[in-house]
């Protein structure tokens, strides 16, 4: 049942967003480099991607549904109930960007990454039917890493934006921003690289999910990779250009994470 498994897959999506965005502003803000609006504007994309991951809750699979998708129903209600208590801690968090109150918007940020990482988990032990299966961590993994590369991009892009208001801030948050999300493309591929040389992707390549695959390593790491490290590259020159890499990134990472997640529900391979 493939089509069983899209809302589940675009709830996780935007979960990785949200979450990777919440960690964004827990690092940027500790910098004290950021502007303020750009803090605003990345928290309540973040409280939006949540909340509607929460509109899709009802749509996920359950009963003898969930079971021919190979879904397991503990799993299915942990990870709804995560995205819950998600939507209203970051809603609190996009409350603190209005308040003086650093030191409690760190909490409420790092509350935000817990309660992310306990979603996170009930969606990767979602993927099996037995309940005495251990879970695949290198599955767990693709999760965070995935938060990272589609937060972090899409928190680049907005804070991006917020230099045409203030041209003469510092590039120093764009291109930290950037690098965060080098880092997690490269672990990404590390991680792709070791689900092949495990057999994971042995069935995929004689089935139609080759073309998920294929877009997986080619648009959502390469391809991202490429803009990233441009991005990088030209924040310190043309904050303008770096932005406009970044938009382009965004929709590159959007689709590997996509593919991705297609991938893992339906084979249980973590790429």
């Amino acid at each position: 049942m493939p089509i069983a498994t899209l809302p589940l897959v675009l709830a996780v999506v935007l979960v990785e967003l949200a979450v990777g965005g919440a960690f964004l502003i827990w690092a940027l803000d500790r910098t004290k480099q950021a502007p303020a609006g750009s803090l605003k504007l990345i928290a309540a994309v973040d409280a939006v991607a949540a909340a509607l991951a929460f509109g899709l809750l009802p749509t996920i699979p359950r009963g003898a549904l969930a079971e021919q998708a190979k879904l397991h129903a503990p799993a299915l209600d942990s990870f709804a109930t995560a995205v819950q208590l998600l939507t209203i801690v970051l809603i609190a968090q996009l409350i603190t960007t209005f308040v003086p109150w650093p030191g409690l918007r760190a909490i409420i940020s790092l509350a935000a990454l817990l309660v992310g990482g306990g979603a996170f988990v009930a969606a990767a032990v979602a993927r099996t039917t037995d309940p005495q299966t251990q879970f695949d961590p290198f599955a767990l993994l693709a999760l965070p890493l995935g938060a990272l590369a589609l937060g972090g991009v899409n928190a680049a892009m907005l804070l991006g934006h917020w230099y045409l208001v203030t041209p003469k801030t510092s590039a120093a948050p764009l291109q930290r921003a950037s690098l965060i999300v080098l880092v997690a493309v490269v672990l990404q591929a590390a991680l792709v690289a070791v689900t092949v040389m495990r057999g994971q992707l042995v069935a995929v390549g004689e089935s139609n999910l080759g073309v998920a695959v294929g877009i997986r390593v080619g648009v959502g790491i390469a391809m991202t990779f490429a803009l990233v490290a441009a991005a990088w590259w030209t924040a310190r020159m043309n904050t303008q250009s770096s932005t406009g890499l970044l938009y382009v990134a965004l929709g590159t990472v959007l689709a590997g994470e996509v593919a991705a997640r297609v991938v893992f529900y339906l084979t249980g391979a973590g790429v």
